[in-house]
């Protein structure tokens, strides 16, 4: 057998691995962290050189795998047979019913791989996600090819294997249940559409049944799975109507023309199908999810159209407001989530082009060569006569392959369709639609590359001419995503370092094992893993009272009061709030007697309940047992320099109005500041716009109006703004700075200024000093004295409630008493 024979017989499997291996090594070179410097990558490594997770809920299926491999079932115990997950929302606690799938096939391939060699746990998750993603490659290239050619395939594959709202969740070192969003609905489709072109009922009943097996794995892989069903049953309905009664191509035949309605029902190959599918897959989930479990999943629709209504507000402030995923996303979003403007454009023709192939075609006759080595020959007059009917069967067997092959199309045409207009309103309900919408867009982008080589064929006569306008094609269509994607994986940094490991290591080793970690939620899923201890909340838990409470506690200035709201929260979670609530019927009115009560004794907040708010003295005793608990438990809070980015969000919550039902956002700005020489003073420049200057022994400080600076520079030089703005500070005249409300100065250590320089100033200063280095930290004023900027910028500088017990470089842990 020559070179080209054999290549021509593994022609697929080749190009199978060529792209299994494109994809494959993209999302491998996220495991050498290349946004981050090589003098720095030890600090983003464990212990054994493994780059820490990319984000936090990797860390909760790490620890959800953990569970399984330990106890046998995922979650720390069960309670009423329901797996329960005691390290979140302590001290209730939460179900641990979570699609499983990611923990099965981790806690598989973990075993076999330990079979052979020692390979820990977390490196196993690192690489699950890179390598389950990367085979979507086969179903895309396969299908495709099928329905087109090579071209259309991997032009498919690729762009379902790389588009970037799917990459950005699948790289080495994300470990999330997104590697299975395009591999097992894809695998749904393709075996239904080999289930529909199966020429025997064998293979139409195999592959429908695969079918409903892939959907029973993809309801174990996401809650979501659902919306792929109904697209299944809604573009079969769908064709039938259009092809039977708006097409007239008798695609349901009569029940008269078969000796039994079996019979019949067995040739309506697209009903056949859809009863196997139906039956076979309702009945193994149901087997799977139980009758509660797939009743609530296939009246998940119902619901589906309020999913947005979930981020509006409650009597609580809802933390899904502040949830990326859940915001709606611009069409921009939608084309950059695709892959760019070429694939998303070619996706949208490739359906068009799809109908268009209903278009009737007329086969083109093709000069009969002659037989001049045979040597039976006959009289023509009987030939002719032979030759007719063999002619009429072969006509006969054309138009009915082409008219299979509009039916095929049509019914792709509808499938496609159905599947882009349902994904794109889901879309209206947040940014994670964009994810399974790359997958039809993808597909039918292949499609349209596939059809067009045969219209490139018909116009261009030259083979080689023909090859290089499809590579061409191919290449526009495919250029964006892979660039894209080589961005992303060069671009990467680990979601955690050293800092906070080793200081989650110290919780874990220095504190007693019902010791409670409370802190902001989006961490809350590594405080679980590393430290083994219970949070208070956490990324599968935020959306609760207790975003409220904990950035109330962040955001007061009153210790006494937040030291007692994270006490109750960790000894009773919610029941404090709740039972408030019962006797008041009024979400404001407990938030308000709450904030009254916490910072208080219990005596005095016995008489402020019985006194101030009329509760009786049993109402009282009950609500007092859930916010003053006799025996707290052992609690620390945690400190980071993250919360400096997302003090946004906390104050925010933690501001929240329940007349108004909003909430203000306040942020901090940290900047290194350049020093430069006014004649014997010495002027600060921080890039926050801060500025300020030292003469003597005092500091000015103050905001810079960047807009009239550079005015200023325009109209008379740089050196002469740098004397005017030394001149303001030094008066306080002037319209370039604008005054502080508070400015605070720390100098090695010591606080040497600490005064009130403007009460209408909205914002505050705190500069930092260190031989002559500033560090300079701009906030609004509301932030000015509150607890998160006294215990992280401050160290706890005059706090009784609150001991400083570990720190690392922007990591602080405290004791709360």
């Amino acid at each position: 057998m020559n070179a080209r024979k054999v290549f021509s017989k593994y022609k697929p499997l080749i190009i199978i691995i060529l792209l299994f291996l494109l994809v494959f090594s993209l999302r491998a070179e996220a495991a050498n962290i290349p946004g981050v410097p090589s003098s720095m990558k030890a600090y983003y490594e464990d212990a054994n050189g493994l780059p820490y997770f990319s984000e936090m809920d990797s860390y909760y299926n790490y620890r959800m795998t953990q569970d399984f491999l330990t106890n046998g079932h995922l979650g720390d115990t069960k309670v009423n047979g329901t797996n329960w997950d005691l390290h979140s929302y302590y001290p209730s606690g939460r179900s641990a019913d979570y699609p499983p799938l990611i923990v099965y096939v981790t806690a598989f391939t973990y075993k076999i791989a330990n079979a052979f060699a020692d390979v820990p746990l977390a490196e196993v998750c690192f690489w699950m996600g890179a390598f389950i993603a990367s085979l979507c490659v086969i179903p895309s290239y396969l299908l495709v090819r099928r329905i087109t050619n090579d071209y259309g395939g991997i032009v498919a594959a690729v762009l379902a294997g790389l588009a970037p709202s799917y990459f950005a969740h699948t790289f080495a070192g994300f470990f999330d249940t997104d590697m299975f969003n395009i591999l097992l609905p894809l695998l749904v489709v393709w075996f239904f559409i080999e289930s529909l072109r199966a020429n025997t009922m064998k293979n139409r009943t195999i592959f429908a049944v695969l079918s409903a097996a892939s959907m029973l794995v993809f309801s174990m892989a996401w809650e979501g799975w659902w919306y792929i069903f109904y697209i299944i049953i809604g573009a079969v309905v769908v064709y039938l109507l259009v092809s039977q009664y708006l097409l007239n191509m008798k695609t349901i035949k009569p029940v008269s023309e078969y000796p039994s309605k079996i019979e019949w029902f067995k040739d309506q190959h697209e009903i056949f199908s859809l009863v196997v599918f139906l039956v076979v897959g309702l009945a193994v989930m149901l087997m799977a999810l139980g009758s509660s479990g797939l009743t609530s999943a296939l009246l998940e629709p119902l619901g589906a159209s309020q999913l947005q209504s979930a981020v509006q507000n409650t009597a609580y402030p809802n933390v899904f407001v502040s949830v990326s995923e859940l915001q709606v996303p611009g069409i921009s979003s939608v084309v950059a989530g695709v892959g760019g403007v070429l694939p998303f454009v070619f996706g949208i023709l490739g359906v068009l082009l799809m109908f268009w192939q209903l278009k009737p075609k007329t086969k083109k006759e093709e000069p009969k060569k002659r037989d001049k080595n045979s040597r039976r020959k006959k009289n023509k007059s009987k030939r002719r006569k032979e030759e007719k009917p063999v002619e009429a069967e072969d006509k006969n067997k054309i138009k009915a392959a082409m008219e299979k092959e509009r039916r095929n199309y049509l019914f792709y045409g509808i499938l496609f369709s159905i599947w882009l207009l349902i994904l794109a309103y889901a879309m209206t309900k947040g940014v994670r639609f964009i994810e399974p919408f790359t997958l039809p867009i993808a597909l039918s982008a292949g499609i349209f590359v596939g059809l067009l080589f045969g219209y490139l064929k018909d116009h261009i006569k030259t083979s080689g001419y023909q090859y290089v306008a499809i590579a061409i094609l191919m290449v526009l269509a495919i250029y964006s995503p892979i660039a894209s994607a080589y961005a992303v994986s060069t671009s990467v940094v680990p979601g955690t370092d050293d800092s906070m490991v080793s200081s989650l290591a110290w919780i874990n080793q220095n504190t007693a094992n019902n010791t409670i970690v409370t802190s902001w939620w989006d961490y809350g899923h590594l405080f679980t893993a590393v430290a083994d201890r219970p949070v208070t909340f956490d990324g599968g838990s935020q959306n609760s009272l207790r975003a409220y409470w904990v950035g109330k506690a962040m955001l007061t200035s009153n210790e006494t009061l937040s030291a007692g709201i994270l006490k109750m929260l960790a000894t009773s979670g919610d029941q404090g709030p709740l039972t408030l609530e019962n006797y008041t019927k009024d979400t404001g009115k407990s938030v308000e007697i709450l904030n009254n009560i916490l910072g208080v004794d219990k005596t005095q907040a016995q008489t402020i309940l019985t006194t101030k708010y009329g509760l009786t003295a049993q109402q009282a005793q009950n609500v007092l047992k859930y916010t003053h608990p006799d025996k707290a438990v052992p609690q620390v809070f945690i400190t980071s320099s993250d919360m400096v980015g997302k003090a946004l969000w906390w104050s925010y919550f933690g501001s929240w109005n329940f007349t108004s039902q909003n909430g203000t956002s306040s942020g901090y700005s940290v900047a290194q500041a350049n020093a430069t020489k006014v004649g014997n003073n010495t002027l600060i420049l921080g890039s926050n716009a801060v500025v300020g200057l030292v003469s003597g022994s005092n500091m000015s400080v103050g905001l810079l109006n960047v807009n009239e600076v550079q005015n200023e520079v325009n109209q008379t030089g740089s050196s002469q703004v740098l004397s005017s703005i030394a001149t303001e500070l030094q008066t306080g005249n002037g319209s370039l700075v604008e005054k502080p409300h508070k400015l605070l100065v720390i100098n090695n250590g010591n606080v040497t200024q600490n005064q009130t320089v403007s009460n209408d100033s909205n914002f505050s200063v705190y500069v930092f000093a260190q031989n002559n280095t500033y560090v300079t930290v701009a906030m609004n004023r509301e932030l000015e004295d509150s607890m998160f900027t006294r215990m992280f910028f401050l160290n706890g500088y005059g706090l009784t409630h609150f001991t400083q017990k570990y720190a690392q470089a922007g990591v602080i842990v405290w004791s709360v008493t």
